[in-house]
């Protein structure tokens, strides 16, 4: 198991989001690109199944939001700060690459694996 990832935030996240979607289970299942049975058996105090890494890494990435994104002033889900900040500069567009060069010093950027 990688050290890098949080089973408890990770969980936490996933029941929050349950508790606030209107769909419960189901639409967190949609919005994470799993299905609801596994949702359940994780969530389940009856069931030993626990969040395994892949779907840590994906309830991260999904539903662990920076409150506000420097560059932005908007919240931003963690897959976003990766995709923008990890990519190549946008050389063709002036506000994004006013972004990316916001987001190549936030605190808030993912660590990049070598």
């Amino acid at each position: 198991m990688a050290a890098d990832i949080d089973l408890a935030l990770a969980r936490q996240l996933l029941e929050d989001a349950v508790s606030a979607h209107p769909k419960g289970k189901a639409g967190v299942a949609v919005m994470l690109g799993y299905g609801r049975a596994l949702i359940s058996r994780v969530l389940s105090p009856n069931d030993p199944t626990d969040v395994s890494e892949k779907l840590a890494r994906r309830i991260i990435d999904r539903l662990h939001i920076v409150a506000e994104c420097p560059a932005t002033t908007l919240p931003q889900p963690r897959s976003e700060c990766r995709r923008i900040s990890t990519g190549h500069a946008p050389t063709h567009n002036p506000l994004a690459m006013r972004i990316w060069k916001v987001c190549q010093a936030c605190p808030h950027k993912p660590e990049v694996k070598s």
